[in-house]
């Protein structure tokens, strides 16, 4: 109804906001009008005050203190440093392949993937941040997997806070929310401590994202707060939203068993070829790029964007005839679940067709502002290379191990909870019928 207009204004509740309905517009707010809108709307929802360890994290900070914070810890998840980690992925990916197949000796091959998908990125992120093995694959000895899940548990709890803030505007400046509990605090901190000591104590060349703290510490005397706060954002980028993805990517390759077998002959293929499949092999199968692309098109982690409009700025509209203000504090809402899914941008957009992200055309999506499933711009997820590097060992060892079959208790369309993520409105059951050994 309002394609004519790159933008519409709406009400969440009480508040109103602008609904951006032209993904090139969505881009200028990512990228060349960054400088108007680099702050998201849950800025203002957290304080150092409130909670000086998520105060911290880059997702909520504002303004300079974000830009620097930024900065300082974009080296941490580097390329070299996601690599130098790739090993800790395969024995996670080993663990998780053999938990599958004793789960299906002794209990069958249907199973919900959620509770191995989170066993597997807590597995990675224990050993990557704090230098320990998390035992997640064992139930007398993971503890660490229900204080993650906890975490998260308390993270969910925002949705409670962004409605009392749309029913009641002057909510948020003068309630700020806290996310951490002093338990939760203090196993983290324990666990950041225990880390340190260990490696103190058998110092060797890893490095990892611990590694980092450590040198980070070493040079400009960080305190444990922000050592903390930087390992809570590694876990609020690479557990939930990371599982997502890969809950979604075997939803897919269970229900298009012709995409699941070109994918594991691709997979094979490469194998046979280059004798293993390293981190760089993995990193450039463009069969497994365009599954997982198409996937984060139609599932995506985050369903929409909310940026803060910090000054005031007039926007042409109709070939440049009009023009409408957008007043500071105003928050531009971009939705990447619908367009994703809008047949102007993308052909059959309900159908999984990985192919179309083939011979470049993500790069042609990304330009277009239809394809940004991690942001865009200077805000672009900080930790998205490790979270692609994790999901790809993930779907590449299961591939090759297991044929899947949609669980038969399964209901479409898949639906999805209401809440900001992409949580599906339903457990995805799936049947993992192993395939022979080597």
């Amino acid at each position: 109804k309002y394609r004519a207009c790159p933008f519409v204004g709406i009400y969440a509740l009480r508040k109103p906001k602008i609904f951006i309905t032209d993904p090139e517009f969505s881009r200028k707010i990512l990228v060349s009008n960054f400088r108007q809108f680099h702050n998201n709307e849950a800025s203002d929802m957290v304080s150092l005050k409130s909670d000086p360890i998520i105060g911290l994290n880059p997702f909520f900070m504002r303004d300079e203190m974000w830009k620097s914070t930024r900065q300082e810890i974009t080296q941490g998840f580097s390329n070299i440093r996601v690599k130098a980690q790739f090993p800790i992925m395969e024995s996670s990916c080993h663990k998780m392949t053999n938990y599958l197949r004793s789960h299906v000796k002794s209990q069958g091959s249907r199973i919900t993937v959620s509770e191995i998908t989170r066993r597997y990125t807590n597995e990675n992120l224990m050993n990557c941040i704090f230098g320990l093995e998390a035992n997640a694959f064992d139930n007398n000895k993971a503890g660490s997997f229900q204080m993650f899940k906890d975490y998260l548990a308390e993270f969910w709890r925002i949705d409670y806070f962004f409605m009392y803030s749309f029913i009641w505007p002057m909510f948020r400046s003068v309630y700020k929310y806290k996310i951490l509990n002093t338990k939760l605090k203090n196993f983290f901190v324990d666990m950041l401590k225990h880390g340190m000591a260990f490696r103190s104590e058998n110092p060797g060349n890893r490095e990892d994202f611990l590694a980092f703290l450590m040198q980070m510490r070493e040079k400009k005397d960080t305190s444990m707060d922000e050592m903390l706060a930087h390992a809570l954002t590694f876990i609020l980028d690479g557990f939930e939203t990371s599982a997502l993805v890969i809950d979604s990517i075997l939803y897919e390759l269970s229900r298009n068993s012709r995409v699941q077998k070109k994918l594991r002959q691709v997979i094979e293929d490469v194998r046979k070829s280059e004798g293993n499949l390293s981190f760089d092999t993995i990193s450039d199968l463009p069969y497994l790029d365009q599954v997982m692309n198409e996937t984060l098109r139609l599932h995506p982690p985050i369903l929409f964007f909310l940026k803060q409009c910090n000054e005031s700025m007039q926007v042409p509209f109709g070939n440049g005839n009009e023009t409408k203000t957008f007043p500071k504090g105003i928050t531009a809402m971009m939705s990447m679940y619908s367009l994703g899914r809008d047949p102007v941008f993308y052909e059959n957009p309900n159908d999984f067709h990985p192919e179309r992200f083939d011979d470049g055309a993500v790069k042609d999506y990304r330009d277009k502002g239809v394809f940004v499933p991690f942001g865009d711009g200077p805000r672009i997820c900080i930790g998205m290379k490790f979270a692609i590097a994790q999901i790809k060992t993930a779907i590449v060892g299961i591939v090759r191990n297991f044929n899947l079959t949609l669980g038969a208790d399964m209901k479409e369309p898949l639906g999805l909870q209401k809440t900001f993520f992409g949580i599906p409105a339903q457990d995805i059951t799936v049947n993992f019928d192993p395939l022979p050994e080597e």
